[in-house]
This record gives structure tokens, C-alpha cells and sequence, in this order.
């Protein structure tokens, strides 16, 4: 790794300060997305977090010509980033077999900005202050999130780049969206987020940074329910679960149902009709999904003809995929089976598996599965609190991102899903180099 030992007068030290300090504005600008500062050139748009990316490129860039070296993360992490570099000429290579080629190009373009804030966030945060300062905006965004989803849903009123923006009706206008488009994204996005509350509560130095912790998994759960994002709610349970069986010893797990049992009965002391709709909408949705089920109707069967869609285009292409963001045409021209309407896929396994056929799928499952037993593997050779805080957060959430996945209509675009896999893969890295006993 480059060490910023150069003379003052080459620069280069100060050239990788700006590198390092854009490479934190990327990140943060990586939340709000598309939401504000947005330029449409039809099949690109620039925003804040691809502007950011150009200016890091051209940094990193010019430093590396003149410094005449470049030194990439090391050990497994060095595969990883190898299997993205892999996809990404694979799609690229997909542009030849594509039938729309500027939903191919659009991809390819999201796929690359992606990549790149993986490897900017191995390359640059390696230090212990680097993750810390992540998890704490991380954690702050969340919050800040949070608070904005509660005001649309008590007030009705939305950002303009809402979907539900200047909505009437009262069964949507009260549904929050956050700086999203979609209430399905912004569920996405609290439900990976929560684990770097849950982790809070487990770690925090202080009673306040505990409860800090504890409302925000509240509030967050309470706005999924809300939003009745039914692959969420699931992802939700699944994170909780996994906490509280595998990453919480016998006292930790008695503390844990005594909390939750004294939070939900000042709740219910307080608020005795909100709590009994709450965990009547929470019923009927998990409800809802076993019902449609076995009656093949409402949003199951569309996912359902979705599937059967999707594995017959990868039969038609031979394995290969149907080429980059190509999904989406292909369920518009020649869909088998009625979809409503919908061409978006609403499942990210499926997505990948027929944009980019069985190899690149394969590829992506098994660095899935590695970036899970690597994390695990870790936590066991931990420092210090911070180190397993962050630790169990980014595995928690790993874990419940294969469930939260599948709601959103595309995680492709989704610029959070690709911000978990640039923090956890800088973990890894800064484990790696910190970390003498076990080599990922």
C-alpha cells in the first residue's frame, strides 16, 4: 500500500489526502443518491456521488502516472476485486448480444461506478478511525433517515423527487419514501442499516448510545411494517433472529427479552391503540403472503410468473444471460407468463443470473457466502469492541440483505447495496493487514 513517506515538495502526500477526502464525499453522497443535484443526459445521469467518482479517478489517476506505481489490496480481497473486474468486462463483452443496447450501456455505466466505490473504499479507509468514522455515518444517516421517513408519515408531505410527492390519496400519501423514489428502496435501506443499531446496543460505552441505538431499531421497524414491505419485514425478522440466537451469549439474551419486554409494555401502557395496529398490520402482512400464495394471486404470483420469466430467458440464451439490464426488455417483448404489467424483476439473485448468466451468478453466491464465513472468521480475532461492533454489523446486514434484496424493483441502481460491499470489503482488507493470526 502507498505510504505518504514522499518529500512535501512531490505532493504526493497531499494528493492522497484530497484522494482519501473525496473518497469520503463519494460515500456520503452515495445515501442521497439522485435526490438533489441531478443532470439527465438520457441513458447517464450525473449526480453528486458519480461526480465525486470522476474527480477521484482523475486524482488517483494523475498520482499514480507520476508517482510511476500503484500497490492493490492483498490476499483474498485482491480475488474479490478480481471477480468485479471479471462481471464488469463481462458486461461490457454482453454489450455484443444485448437487443437493447442502451439499457446494456445504462448498466454497464452503474456496474462500473459501483466496482469503483468498492475499490476506493479497500484502497483509501484502512485505518481503525477510517471504519469508525463509516459505522458513525453510517449510523447518523440512519438516523437522520428515520426522522425524515417519520415526518412524511405523520404529516403526509414528501420531498419533491418522491414517488408519492403531492399524493392525495391517504392509503399512499402517509407512506414514506426518505430521499428514495420508492417505499420499497427506502425499506431496503432501513433494513440493512439496522443491524448497525443493534450493534450499537450491544457495544455502546453508554446507557444514552444504547438507547440511541434501541429507538432507532424501533422507529426503523415500525416503518417497515408500516411501509408493508413483506421482503423486508422478512429480512427484519431474519437479522434479529441471527442476532439474538448466534451473536448473543445466555446473559445477553436474558437482558435482551427483558428489555424488549419493558420497551413493548411502555408502549402499549402509552400507546395501546398504535401498538395493537401495529402488530395487527404486522400479522396481516405475513399473513398476506402465505394467502397469495396458496392462491396464486396479487404480488406472489407476479414474482412467481417473474421467476418462471426470467429462468426461461436464460434457457433461451444458453446460460449466458440475456446481457447487461437487459432483463427488463425481454419481460416487456417476450414474457410467457402475465406479469400485470411489472418488467422490473423485484429480486436481485434473478436479476443477475439472467442479465449475466450462470457463470457471473455462480461467481457472485460464492463470493456472497466467502464475504460471510470471512466476516465470521474475524469477529473471532477481533481487537476491540469497535472492531467486533463493526464486525457484527456488516455481517448482521450481509445476512439480511439476501432477503431484503428482493423487494426493491432493482438493487443494480440501489447505491446502499454497493456501499455495504465497499464497507465490508474494507473491513476485510484492514483485518487482513492488522490482523497476524488469520489470513482471508
Amino acid at each position: 500500500m502507498i505510504r505518504c513517506n514522499a518529500p512535501t515538495k512531490s505532493g504526493f502526500c497531499s494528493i492522497f489526502h484530497a484522494e482519501r477526502i473525496c473518497c469520503y464525499l463519494m460515500f456520503l453522497s452515495g445515501f442521497i443518491g439522485q435526490a438533489i443535484f441531478t443532470i439527465d443526459f438520457g441513458i447517464f445521469q450525473l449526480f453528486l456521488y458519480r461526480s465525486f467518482l470522476v474527480l477521484l479517478w482523475a486524482l488517483f489517476a494523475a498520482r499514480t502516472l507520476i508517482q510511476g506505481k500503484m500497490t492493490l489490496p492483498q490476499g483474498r480481497i485482491k480475488q474479490v476485486l478480481g471477480f468485479f473486474g471479471i462481471w464488469l468486462v463481462y458486461s461490457i463483452m454482453s454489450l455484443g448480444w444485448a437487443a437493447s443496447k442502451s439499457d446494456a450501456i445504462r448498466h454497464v455505466i452503474i456496474l462500473f461506478t459501483s466496482v469503483s466505490l468498492i475499490f476506493f473504499a479497500a484502497y483509501y479507509f484502512r485505518k481503525d478511525q477510517d471504519l469508525k468514522n463509516l459505522y458513525i455515518l453510517w449510523f447518523g444517516v440512519f438516523c437522520s433517515f428515520i426522522l425524515l421517513g417519520s415526518w412524511e408519515h405523520l404529516t403526509g408531505h414528501h420531498l419533491p423527487f418522491s414517488l408519492y410527492y403531492g399524493e392525495t390519496r391517504s392509503w399512499l400519501m402517509y407512506c414514506p419514501t426518505g430521499v428514495f423514489y420508492n417505499p420499497n428502496d427506502y425499506a431496503t435501506f432501513l433494513a440493512i442499516s439496522i443491524p448497525f443499531a443493534l450493534s450499537l446496543i450491544r457495544y455502546g460505552k453508554s446507557m444514552q448510545i444504547q438507547i440511541a441505538g434501541l429507538g432507532a431499531v424501533t422507529a426503523a421497524i415500525y416503518l417497515i411494517v408500516e411501509i408493508g414491505s413483506r421482503a423486508n419485514i422478512l429480512a427484519m425478522m431474519l437479522e434479529l433472529a441471527f442476532s439474538f440466537m448466534f451473536l448473543s451469549n445466555l446473559r445477553q439474551k436474558i437482558k435482551i427479552s427483558i428489555a424488549v419486554f419493558i420497551v413493548v409494555g411502555i408502549c402499549f401502557f402509552i400507546f395501546p391503540d398504535a401498538v395493537l395496529g401495529f402488530f395487527s398490520t404486522f400479522a396481516w402482512q405475513l399473513n398476506s403472503i402465505d394467502t397469495q400464495a396458496k392462491l396464486d394471486s396479487g404480488s406472489v404470483a407476479t414474482r412467481a410468473n417473474l421467476i418462471r420469466n426470467g429462468l426461461e430467458f436464460l434457457y433461451d440464451s444458453a446460460g449466458f444471460g440475456v446481457g447487461a439490464g437487459n432483463a427488463e426488455y425481454w419481460v416487456s417483448n417476450f414474457a410467457r407468463y402475465d406479469t400485470e404489467g411489472v418488467i422490473n424483476l423485484h429480486n436481485w439473485w434473478l436479476e443477475i443470473l439472467v442479465n449475466y448468466g450462470i457463470i457471473i451468478f455462480a461467481g457472485y453466491v460464492a463470493m456472497y457466502f466467502w464475504l460471510i464465513w470471512s466476516l465470521l472468521r474475524n469477529l473471532k480475532v477481533a481487537r476491540d469492541s469497535w472492531e467486533r461492533m463493526i464486525g457484527e454489523a456488516l455481517l448482521v446486514a450481509l445476512i439480511g440483505f439476501a432477503l431484503a434484496s428482493v423487494s426493491s424493483s432493482s438493487i443494480m441502481g440501489f447505491i446502499p447495496s454497493w456501499m455495504l460491499l465497499a464497507f465490508i470489503m474494507a473491513f476485510l482488507n484492514h483485518m487482513h493487514r492488522t490482523t497476524a493470526v488469520i489470513k482471508i
